[in-house]
């Protein structure tokens, strides 16, 4: 029965698709999902060069679908599920159905994501919904959002683009008072954005400095946080 349930809940807020994956596919979308079938939905007008060409990379967080996780839904409540993974070209939490199909959660309904212990939250930002991951919480919180950037192959050897390729740039948010705010990774305007009255503008520039450390290394950018909230 509480497998029923469950299912039930699954259906409220996913939309499914189903559709086999094949060799012609133009739609760069579709291709995030290779081997996990197609989303027939997405049609944004582009093509590849060479549809044979292979593609390096993948537009999703997780390397694998061997996952867990709890969603959190406006409507439903929380429930667990495994085999989901993060769609960071298009934002979406996509759930592994069989070996062909996948679902796409609305967006709209989920509120968080916590899969194999990392956890992600859905919020707004220029008028889009983007999936954010929570790396840092401690009076305030720090997300990160992945910029995804799918590159065409070329013909033209002097292009050197051999494969399509998926190109992970990441950007960082502190998230106050309901707020979003990109964060500067230069020492200068990192330092000045996160004084305060218990920690000056250069006790941070001296710390990242004396303890060699780069705000653009995800590991030091959370033990200068670490320092300036202690």
């Amino acid at each position: 029965m509480k497998k029923a349930v469950t299912l039930v809940l699954c259906l409220l807020c996913i939309l499914p698709s189903f559709a086999q994956e094949t060799t012609t596919d133009k739609n760069p979308r579709n291709n995030i999902r290779q081997g996990f079938g197609t989303h027939n939905s997405f049609d944004l007008g582009l093509g590849f060069v060479n549809p044979n060409f292979r593609t390096d990379g993948s537009a999703y967080y997780f390397e694998n679908w061997d996952t867990e996780g709890v969603i959190y839904t406006k409507e439903n409540g929380s429930f667990k599920i495994k085999n989901i993974n993060i769609n960071l070209y298009n934002n979406t939490l996509d759930a592994l159905y069989d070996e062909n199909s996948v679902y796409t959660f609305d967006s709209k309904n989920l509120m968080k994501i916590v899969v194999n212990k990392k956890s992600f939250r859905i919020m707004e930002i220029d008028g889009e919904l983007k999936i954010f991951e929570q790396i840092f919480r401690k009076g305030f919180s720090v997300y990160k959002h992945y910029n995804v950037l799918y590159s065409e192959a070329s013909v033209n050897p002097m292009h050197a683009r051999s494969s399509n390729k998926y190109i992970k740039k990441a950007k960082y948010f502190v998230y106050n008072d309901g707020e979003l705010t990109n964060i500067k990774l230069s020492k200068k305007a990192f330092s000045k954005s996160f004084q305060s009255d218990k920690m000056s503008q250069n006790s941070i520039t001296e710390y990242i400095e004396k303890s060699k450390l780069s705000l653009k290394k995800e590991d030091d950018l959370i033990k200068v946080l670490n320092f300036i909230t202690r």
